[in-house]
């Protein structure tokens, strides 16, 4: 009864949880609003694309989801200021060789952190995850962005 009862509670966990990122993802079916990601329909369908690659169970999903998303917050978070140093000197015509220095070392210290938080969480997926799992995991993560940015130059 109590192994019921705790499948019953992460099935309707898992069913709020896509609910919701549903609801966003129909709010606005393009993924830019005014040039901008709209971050909640993105995170949305690859939360629902990444659960069917992986055939995540209810009870999978309800931990392994937050904690994913929680991932790609940080990495984001982290190559925010990277991103803001790439966009002025896209925009700018000439570049002096210490402002494109200042963008490389950026870049290099932006991929270690990410390599360091992938490190991390492969840890953490570990306890929730199979193996098979995991590596399912990282080739859906891989596939959904080269659709998405894909996608996104047609």
């Amino acid at each position: 009864m109590k192994k019921i009862y705790r499948n019953l509670i992460s099935l309707s966990a898992l069913l709020i949880i896509f609910s919701m990122q549903s609801v966003a993802f129909e709010k606005n079916h393009k993924h830019y609003q005014d040039g901008r990601l709209d971050k909640d329909a993105f995170i949305a369908k690859r939360n629902i694309f990444i659960a069917e690659k992986v055939a995540l169970t209810a009870e999978e999903a309800a931990v392994f989801i937050p904690l994913d998303n929680e991932l790609l917050q940080k990495k984001f978070e982290i190559g925010r200021d990277c991103g803001r140093i790439e966009r002025e000197l896209r925009n700018k015509k000439d570049k002096s060789d210490a402002e494109c220095q200042k963008l490389l070392k950026c870049r290099e210290e932006v991929k270690e952190k990410r390599d360091q938080l992938d490190k991390e969480y492969l840890d953490k997926f570990k306890k929730i995850l199979s193996a098979e799992q995991i590596l399912k995991y990282q080739s859906a993560d891989r596939e959904f962005f080269e659709e998405y940015f894909r996608n996104r130059r047609n």
